[in-house]
């Protein structure tokens, strides 16, 4: 379906003169503009893997006249956005156009398989895979339920919504006041004694413990449920 809605946001800038009527044969047609316009965003934005690339170009107003171009040249933006804006201009004459260009990437990417809550687990029943628009997802979508499979929600997805990585967190391995096992390494020993954890943590985060004995605290790395470590062979300032 063409952007009939976007028609609005094409516009010229010319700096040539006015063109009679009787010069109707000299303009550049709007059907070759978009043509232009579709093969530069084949060009640029299909060669995309495992997806189905679709170029919707916008209409151009009909009442704005262009001089016949011998090299149309055309302009799109980098990037990933849904909705980008081509530059089509021509030397001589000069004139300057914009045009809206809709881009659509489909593929398969993970879906919520049923309505799901703030705070849901992820199993592989709450998952299955859909044909998503990638275009709209800005590169957070997952391409395997293995990728979401044991995190946690952050918000509400309805049923065949898409699970994007930032809806998602790392389960909670350690909570404050759990009894935890620190292991201390370094390249010789390994050294391995009781703490209390200070706060909550995934795994990777460093957390606050501490040394239920001497009441001392310092920071480890979750390793595990209930396992937290210090690497002492790490470079300086890692702890």
């Amino acid at each position: 379906m063409l952007l009939r809605s976007l028609a609005t946001l094409a516009f010229a800038i010319l700096l040539t003169g006015p063109i009679a009527s009787g010069e109707a044969a000299n303009f550049e047609s709007p059907a070759a503009i978009r043509g232009a316009v579709q093969a530069a965003a084949e060009a640029q934005y299909a060669a995309r893997k495992g997806m189905i690339v679709e170029i919707e170009v916008g209409e151009i107003d009909a009442r704005l006249h262009f001089a016949a171009c011998a090299g149309v040249e055309v302009t799109l933006p980098a990037g990933n956005a849904p909705l980008v804006t081509a530059r089509v201009s021509c030397r001589d004459p000069y004139w300057t156009l914009y045009v809206p260009v809709h881009l659509h990437a489909w593929g398969q990417a993970v879906v919520a398989a049923a309505n799901l809550a703030p705070g849901t687990k992820l199993t592989a029943a709450d998952l299955t895979m859909a044909r998503l628009d990638t275009m709209t997802a800005n590169g957070a979508y997952l391409t395997d339920p293995a990728q979401a499979e044991g995190k946690i929600l952050r918000a509400n997805i309805q049923a065949g919504a898409p699970i994007l990585s930032p809806l998602l967190d790392r389960p909670l391995m350690v909570r404050r006041g759990d009894t935890l096992v620190l292991t201390l390494i370094d390249s010789t020993v390994t050294i391995r004694t009781s703490v209390i954890a200070m706060e909550d943590g995934r795994v990777g985060d460093r957390i606050l413990v501490e040394n239920p004995d001497s009441k001392k605290t310092v920071r480890a790395a979750v390793a595990d449920a209930g396992a937290v470590e210090i690497r002492l062979d790490a470079p300086r300032g890692d702890y």
